[in-house]
């Protein structure tokens, strides 16, 4: 079983988070609280009622006041009904309020959660917080809370009037406090540690759904169909395994709750026969006492059979506050004063000042080390130079360190030592190989990047990087349907509207397809010139026209130099080339050829 990458919040992280949201409440929170309690004093309204029916008839009232028990009675249930509906509501309001600043507290947190905090482990933790988790404690919200809040009161208030009845027969009913007790204590020891597992399993489960699905076209080439759905299997086996636990510790809960019920009421009714046969007290007043007790059996049924649910949107809660307590606070980083840049050069004839300006910024990297901080993988000693107007090509196996790069470069990870430096204050702009078309149209899409961009703009952007089909579909039309290859293609027109001085592309046509595949790097080929690009390359064929190639194992750089003094000298680069190049054989990405 993996641990999950994310924390979990404390019990007492938790309470200061939900303490600090319901303190933004705290009138309606008093509004809430009043009306719960009125309701649950309405509601011994009918009991008593009743028990005066008892003792009316046994003394041969007349009809009058009969009547007048059942009025009250009926009065007693259409107000308590009334009541509760409107503290139902009220808090309800009130729920969704506190949820809706949690959710917007928690997908904040998720926003500002460093790269390499969500690149060190599983991304379906933090997903299954973000939906699932949300989830829970939202349901439990919605639907228990009320329910909870409401029994609680009733409890409260229904002790309180089986006491003032008779203190014996309030001690009588003590009786089923035992099995209450016991069967909570042993739910609770067991349930948090099983619910608990259930969400990590599930998140370790959709893990797995994730990796084979992305993995899909490497799988394949591998083989590795079987492997990966065996995974899938015993993971699932795995939540399922724990789900009917939860149910097991449900069922043992529900007996003793049954068995406590039984007891306490045959305790009642035998104080009450005793107590009646030393005229202690009347039929009536048994009887209502009879009847506050048994109205105690819902209220403690939904409280004890609510702990499910509370320890769902308990441990829900614990890792989203998880979320919210990792994030880093919001804050811009001071000024620093930096070394004086020479001025660039004026543009030449025919060039703008900005096409002057992106062929001159090169990258430098000295001594860049960084690990991630779980798994303690990472880079060492990287020294690297591209300079301004150049394509370096970084490859190596899965792991070796060559992303991980690039995302240093492009500012998602800080170094832990050595400097990472750009010869002007620009922001590399980084395309990965995750594909995403965004709700909206194509037009929609570009003009993330520049928000001012004219419709011939963008045309041109996108005519630049070979998609003259989303020009002939309309760019402006609404909701337009793009496949995955031509996602990717849209993704390097977007980098060509932004037009940066400095691109990194990691991986960006590793999940494109065969079908899309030379489009989409023949884009990239385009969105290269002029400009300063770090590629990643899982196919060595991509590397043949960069100005540097370099090879990384082991999060060090082993290998550097061009791609034909690469293929001409012994060493990782050449094995990889020949293995992917080989006669009789389909060509393979990098990570295709690691065993080699």
């Amino acid at each position: 079983m993996t641990d999950a990458t994310l924390p979990i919040a404390t019990g007492a992280q938790v309470r200061t988070v939900m303490r600090a949201l319901l303190t933004q409440h705290r009138g309606r929170s008093a509004a809430v609280a009043v009306l719960f309690l009125v309701a649950s004093g309405l509601g011994l309204v009918t009991p008593a009622c009743l028990g005066g029916i008892v003792d009316a008839v046994s003394s041969s009232a007349g009809f009058a006041i009969i009547a007048g028990w059942v009025a009250g009675a009926g009065a007693g249930a259409i107000g308590a009904a009334g009541v509760t509906l409107w503290g139902m509501r009220a808090l309800t309001a009130l729920v969704q309020d506190t949820l809706a600043s949690l959710r917007e507290d928690v997908f904040a947190s998720a926003m500002r959660l460093p790269v390499s905090t969500i690149d060190d482990g599983e991304s379906a933790d933090l997903l299954s917080r973000v939906t699932g988790d949300v989830d829970a404690v939202a349901e439990a919200g919605a639907n228990v809370a009320p329910t909870l809040l409401s029994a609680g009161f009733a409890i409260a208030v229904s002790l309180a009037a089986l006491t003032a009845i008779d203190p014996w027969l309030a001690l009588a009913g003590v009786a089923c406090v035992p099995f209450y007790v016991f069967g909570t204590r042993a739910f609770l020891r067991r349930s948090r540690v099983v619910f608990r597992e259930v969400r990590m399993r599930e998140a370790v489960r959709s893990q797995a759904v994730i990796d084979a699905v992305e993995g899909r076209e490497t799988l394949t080439a591998l083989n590795e169909q079987d492997h990966a759905l065996a995974r899938v299997q015993a993971r699932a086996e795995d939540s399922i395994e724990m789900q009917i636990e939860g149910v097991r510790l449900r069922n043992r809960l529900f007996r003793w709750i049954n068995g406590g019920e039984a007891a306490g009421l045959a305790a009642l009714l035998a104080a009450g026969f005793v107590l009646h046969a030393n005229d202690a007290i009347s039929v009536g007043m048994v009887t209502t006492a009879a009847l506050v007790f048994h109205r105690l059996f819902g209220p403690i049924g939904q409280l004890i059979f609510g702990l499910d649910d509370i320890q769902r949107a308990a441990i829900g809660l614990a890792r989203l506050v998880g979320i919210i307590d990792l994030a880093p606070a919001v804050s811009l980083p001071e000024p620093v004063e930096g070394p004086a840049r020479p001025p660039f050069p004026e543009p030449v004839e025919g060039q703008t000042s900005r096409q002057a300006r992106r062929t001159r910024v090169g990258i430098s990297l000295q001594d860049v080390a960084f690990h991630y901080p779980t798994t303690g993988r990472g880079i060492d000693d990287v020294t690297l130079r591209v300079e301004p107007g150049t394509t370096a090509a970084l490859v190596g196996t899965s792991g070796s360190g060559k992303s991980t790069v690039a995302r240093v470069i492009a500012g998602h990870h800080p170094p832990e030592s050595g400097t990472v430096q750009l010869d002007a204050a620009e922001a590399p702009y980084y395309i990965s190989q995750e594909l995403h078309h965004f709700r909206g149209s194509i037009a929609g899409n570009m003009r993330l990047v520049a928000p001012d961009a004219s419709d011939e703009q963008i045309d041109a952007a996108l005519r630049a990087v070979g998609a003259d089909w989303a020009v002939e579909r309309d760019p402006a039309a609404s909701e337009a349907l793009v496949d995955e290859g031509r996602i990717q293609q849209l993704a390097v027109a977007r980098a060509l509207l932004a037009d940066p001085a400095v691109v990194i592309l990691d991986e960006a046509t590793a999940d494109v397809g065969l079908l899309h595949r030379d489009a989409v790097e023949a884009a990239i080929a385009r969105l290269c010139v002029g400009r300063t690009a770090v590629l990643i390359a899982h196919r060595l064929q991509q590397a043949q026209a960069a100005d540097q190639v370099v090879v990384f194992a082991d999060g060090r750089i082993v290998q550097r130099g061009t791609h034909a003094d690469l293929v001409a000298a012994d060493g990782p680069y050449r094995t990889f080339w020949l293995a992917q190049t080989s006669a009789h054989r389909p060509v393979a990405t990098l990570e295709e050829t690691e065993t080699v």
